[in-house]
């Protein structure tokens, strides 16, 4: 494989997820340099692997780089950053102004396009643009590797969320049901506490991604199922199965609805439809506490098949 410089556009958790740590399991077998955010470098016949480019502006940059260098430019998506994102995103996303310079600019820039689904693949094609491969989120052994420790509590729930899946004034992912059912239980929330649940409390706020597997190992085992609800649209089927395989790396069961990834993965006595009542919630719940282990067990075998094997990435940028 020719030298593969990796430049995320941030150090948040997508820039570690999809490029750093991936690049990190990388080095010792490969040649492979990670640059600080936005620091692009190099030679002729190189590849340079970035992320989210979406606006005009930075095209252009990147394309007249490209052409002066002589390098082979790979771009990662993880969410859909192009296509109308739900109301209660409240994220500042140009979506329309991305939707149409990636139109334009896209295939004068990447070689190839890395995504974390099929469903983002798709929507790519939309664009117009049809070299993507799908590298699905994994987990890397070393720091998400826990001992399993059957749960001590009761009916209690784990959140670890922000305020881009719900916003003060709607529910946002969480559909009324499913706030009805868990007004009166204990809901331990790592990040931001969802405002219509007066029963959650903030067991931690947001930390560094690289502590990020200990503190939710820390607080997740101290309940007994994991709260991981999406609405049914385009942004969340685009979304990766990432809460899932945190689940199943910390021995917890994740609550999900039947959406995107979750639905394809996910043990059918753990999902809860968007449209279930209280009452469906209820049994759903009660059902899944009582086929713990066998979803358990289920959500390992997934987990299993997601380790992060570098040689993925060193086949793909060998090309």
């Amino acid at each position: 494989m020719t030298k593969l410089n990796v430049v995320p556009m941030d150090k948040g958790g997508c820039g570690y997820y999809r490029l750093i740590y991936p690049a990190q399991a990388m080095y010792n077998l490969t040649k492979v340099n990670i640059a600080p955010p936005m620091l692009f470098a190099g030679n002729s016949g190189e590849w340079v692997w970035t992320a989210r480019v979406c606006n005009a502006e930075v095209f252009k940059t990147l394309i007249d780089f490209k052409k002066k260098n002589n390098v082979k430019i790979a771009i990662d998506y993880d969410d859909c950053l192009w296509e109308e994102p739900p109301s209660y995103n409240r994220c500042k996303i140009r979506w329309k102004e991305n939707n149409a310079d990636m139109k334009e600019y896209l295939s004068q820039l990447a070689d190839v396009v890395t995504v974390s689904t099929e469903e983002l693949a798709e929507s790519i094609h939309r664009l117009g643009y049809q070299n993507t491969v799908v590298l699905k989120n994994c987990l890397e052994y070393n720091r998400w590797r826990f001992d399993y420790y059957e749960p001590s509590v009761n009916l209690n729930f784990f959140y670890a969320g922000s305020s881009t899946h719900w916003s003060p004034d709607c529910y946002g992912d969480f559909t009324p049901e499913m706030v009805k059912y868990l007004r009166n239980k204990e809901v331990n929330v790592l990040g931001t506490n969802p405002t219509f649940l007066p029963s959650s409390r903030n067991v931690c706020k947001w930390v560094d991604i690289n502590a990020y597997p200990t503190v939710f190992a820390k607080h997740a085992l101290k309940s007994k199922f994991i709260l991981a609800p999406l609405q049914d649209n385009l942004f969340n089927r685009c979304k990766s199965d990432l809460k899932y395989l945190e689940s199943a790396a910390v021995g917890r069961v994740c609550l999900c609805s039947d959406v995107g990834e979750y639905k394809k993965i996910a043990h059918p006595m753990q999902i809860i439809p968007n449209d279930a009542d209280f009452n469906k919630i209820e049994y759903i719940i009660n059902r899944a506490d009582k086929h713990y282990k066998e979803i358990i067990q289920h959500q390992y075998k997934v987990l299993n098949e997601r380790w992060l094997d570098p040689n993925k990435y060193i086949e793909l940028f060998s090309k």
